[in-house]
């Protein structure tokens, strides 16, 4: 099974894409950046497409809520 997610924000001085990959694969779980846009200037919003893979569904829940509780949506 697989979800795809998107992050946007100051992601990555923040260090919270970093996180939030880590945290994810930490617990298991197969995580991956897809796509990435960094904005050119420190205001400028970023932006991250990532994917979590994950056949056991418990697991896959448990995945979604820690990128959740960092700001990402699924899409």
């Amino acid at each position: 099974m697989q979800k795809k997610m998107r992050l946007k924000g100051h992601i990555i001085d923040s260090l919270i894409l970093s996180k939030l990959l880590d945290e994810v694969s930490d617990a298991g779980t197969v995580c991956y950046s897809s796509e990435v846009f960094v904005g050119r200037k420190r205001e400028d919003i970023s932006e991250a497409t990532f994917i979590i893979e994950e056949p056991d569904h418990e697991k896959m829940s448990r995945a979604v809520e820690i990128a959740k509780r960092h700001g990402a949506i699924e899409f």
